[in-house]
């Protein structure tokens, strides 16, 4: 990998002008107009030394000698009207002819109908301290070559240019919902690499409208539509110790975490956290960020630190040997607010996140179908960043909402859970139209016998996920079956006319579903689809069938790769899949969530050393133990949305600038590259004084350059003597990437003020 480059670029202009124009001899005398004065002086040195390139005329010009004869030339520099040296592009100013030698100085000096050519600084002035730094030149530099740069998503092609690479994402939290974690329901954020549970959060907040001191949820207002669906949102305030059984949640491409809280019997919500501590709020004005931490590093968060029974908070003083709680209970300053969904009982199952406007800096529109309301169940988007209700939809009456994703064209489907004719619900979050039901097409077949022996025929759909042809794959309950539904995309009406695939394994039921997407040598390969088997046997498993299967009914037994792996721990719930390319499943009877490690092929090589022989689970092998009863069967690791609903890829580069007591003034970003349609690269910047605490991103810029004096700027603050830029890549079609050839960062070392 080549070594950083920088281009530093030192422009000095000396102008010396001769006494009979009336100017002294000045240094980068940018704008300033050197025909004031009367004709006839003389040129000087500077002048003269071009004498070879201009022409006898010119050299008898500057010295007062017109030699135009037979022309008008009103300057006496050779050159005007009728001249033999030719036409003068401004015969007022003896300095301005062609052949002259360009200045910086906001004139056409030569007459070739530029201005500055060749002389101007890349800030656009005569500042003879402007600086670039150059990147891409070679391959683009990795976290892994320096650290001032930060990748997610993102990988090099063969010509080192930057492309998007999912095989190559930082995203590597899990949030796990606890629902009876001390009776109120918590969520665990899980480092997938190491392990360890790094933080746990209450998943409601009082903090959501600071104007008032109840606890209201963000926005206690009625959005304007709920008139017509009899829906008076936020009369119930929320109640913080309220079992409010969180079950779904979904991250968005900033790593933060919306969950659903169902809330039986009381009043639903849907809350966010933030994942990075930059975008907390300090509500207490300590100046400092106080949330959940590892503190003592053992992969797992006290919450308890006093041992008095209750849920800690910051005011507890721990007992336990920890310098403070490791769990801070409602005071969390990452728990970023909570909207209330629909009134009581009104439950809130599924959640997803689409791909968002890209401008909007990765926040995306949440979607919350609600499950169990009386009077027709509805579907709310609400705001990614504000938590606010936007607007709202009735469902068909059959549709009781249980789990929901946005494929890669904008299309939200939704599953329902009945004890009778089982649907998928199909609408568009582009031109927010609402479509059909389609029938489970295996919904009351003699082989989806209920394992439980109740008696009932039932294809009942649990978990939800995408495939990397957008195909809509579900968990099959009473049925112990995965299903998937490939949709004819010829029209809108005729996403309702796809076909349906079975796969059967008659060992349990499925909940949790989730695609991967692998890639072997460069060319997609082995690509599963991986389902949670909620207990076969007082056991749970993960369940793999390979995505190439053409439609049809299957047995597993009759599929190659089809297969099924034990876990420790009954009732797995959740399936989910690591951007590193492992499968995670969460037992809710054991309040863990295990890892199987699987190759490039989608083999799984932890075979079960996991299990150990005193069937209790080893918490140092592949296990990460969370909070009471996990429950999580969505989208947890943000695989899906960055893998199928929209890929997309980050590269931030840190660039500190002039030597202090000069002042870094930050003037453009220049950049190259190749966008087919469906694509498209992003540019987003901040500033930082110590490189640690950052300013608000400005942008985002979608063409080269981007002046950051001018709109979506003026960056602020600048000057700043660190800058950070952010090239978000793109696409709507994961089989397309952009490419981002290079870059140029420009700026200014400017004396200090005073």
């Amino acid at each position: 990998m080549r070594a950083w480059t920088r281009l530093v670029t030192v422009l000095v202009v000396a102008i010396a002008l001769g006494a009979g124009l009336g100017l002294g001899a000045t240094a980068g005398g940018c704008g300033k107009d050197p025909g004031v004065g009367g004709p006839g002086g003389d040129g000087g040195a500077h002048d003269s030394s071009a004498s070879d390139a201009r022409g006898q005329d010119a050299v008898a010009a500057d010295s007062g000698q017109s030699s135009c004869v037979g022309g008008t030339d009103l300057d006496n520099d050779g050159y005007g009207d009728g001249c033999p040296a030719g036409p003068d592009c401004d015969d007022t100013n003896p300095q301005v002819h062609p052949g002259a030698q360009e200045l910086c100085n906001g004139l056409d000096d030569n007459c070739d109908g530029a201005v500055d050519e060749g002389v101007i600084t890349p800030c656009g002035n005569c500042s003879p301290d402007c600086t670039t730094d150059s990147i891409g030149s070679g391959p683009f530099p990795m976290p892994e070559d320096s650290p001032s740069v930060e990748a997610d998503g993102v990988g090099l092609d063969p010509n080192g240019d930057l492309v998007l690479d999912q095989s190559s994402a930082a995203g590597n939290y899990l949030w796990i919902a606890n629902e009876n974690d001390w009776g109120r329901g918590t969520v665990s954020k899980v480092d997938s690499a190491s392990l360890m549970e790094t933080a746990r959060y209450f998943t409601v907040t009082c903090s959501s409208n600071p104007a008032t001191p109840e606890c209201d949820d963000v926005d206690d207002l009625d959005p304007g539509f709920g008139g017509s669906f009899n829906i008076p949102f936020g009369s119930t305030a929320i109640n913080p110790s309220q079992n409010n059984r969180p079950s779904r949640t979904a991250m968005d491409y900033n790593g933060d975490v919306w969950v659903a809280n169902r809330a039986f019997g009381l009043q639903a919500s849907v809350t966010k956290i933030a994942n990075d501590e930059s975008d907390c709020v300090d509500r207490n004005g300590n100046g400092q960020i106080d949330t959940s931490r590892d503190l003592d590093s053992n992969g797992f968060i006290t919450t308890d630190c006093d041992s008095n029974g209750l849920p800690d908070d910051i005011n507890t003083a721990c007992t336990d040997g920890l310098p403070e709680p490791e769990f801070l209970g409602l005071d969390d300053e990452c728990v970023l607010f909570t909207t209330n969904v629909g009134v009581v009982n009104d439950v809130a199952r599924a959640i997803t996140i689409d791909g968002g406007d890209p401008y909007s800096g990765g926040a995306g529109n949440v979607w919350v179908p609600l499950h169990m309301r009386t009077n027709g169940n509805i579907l709310l988007k609400i705001d990614g960043a504000t938590g606010e209700i936007i607007a709202g939809w009735q469902m068909p009456s059959e549709m009781n909402a249980y789990g929901a994703a946005v494929d890669g064209h904008g299309i939200l489907w939704i599953t329902d859970y009945p004890w009778d004719a089982v649907y998928l619900l199909y609408f568009d979050t582009n031109t927010e139209t609402m479509g059909t039901l389609i029938p489970n097409g295996f919904w009351n077949d003699p082989l989806c016998q209920d394992v439980a022996g109740n008696g009932k025929r039932s294809a009942n759909q649990y978990g939800i996920g995408l495939d990397s042809e957008n195909n809509i794959w579900m968990g099959g309950w009473n049925c112990g079956a995965v299903f998937r539904y490939r949709p004819d995309r010829t029209s809108f009406a005729s996403l309702a006319q796809g076909t349906w695939t079975r796969v059967r394994f008659g060992m349990g039921y499925m909940r949790g579903i989730a695609a991967d997407k692998r890639e072997v040598g460069g060319v997609q390969h082995h690509n599963f689809i991986w389902s949670a088997i909620n207990s076969y046997g007082g056991v749970g498993y993960i369940a793999r069938v390979p995505q190439w299967i053409l439609d049809g009914d299957y047995h597993c037994n009759d599929i190659p790769e089809c297969d099924t792996f034990m876990l420790t721990g009954d009732g797995v719930i959740g399936c989910g899949v690591a951007f590193d390319g492992n499968i995670w499943g969460i037992s809710h009877a054991g309040s863990h969530a295990t890892r199987l490690m699987v190759d490039a092929n989608g083999d799984v090589t932890n075979d079960p050393p996991w299990r150990n022989t005193a069937d209790v689970y080893d918490l140092t092998d592949d296990a990460v133990q969370v909070g009471a009863n996990p429950y999580t069967y969505s989208d947890f690791t943000g695989f899906g949305l960055k893998t199928f609903t929209r890929p997309r890829g980050t590269y931030r580069y840190v660039l500190r600038g002039c030597d202090l007591p000069n002042e870094s003034n930050w003037r453009k970003v220049e950049w190259s590259s190749t966008e087919p349609p469906g694509t498209s690269i992003l540019l987003r910047v901040r500033t930082s004084e110590d490189g640690v605490l950052w300013g608000d991103w400005y942008g985002p810029w979608d063409q080269s350059p981007a002046t950051l004096y001018d709109p979506p700027g003026p960056l602020f603050p600048n000057p700043a003597q660190y800058l950070q830029v952010e090239f978000e890549l793109s696409t709507t079609d994961s089989a397309t990437t952009p490419t981002l050839h290079d870059f140029q960062i420009i700026w200014q070392c400017d004396a200090p003020v005073g």
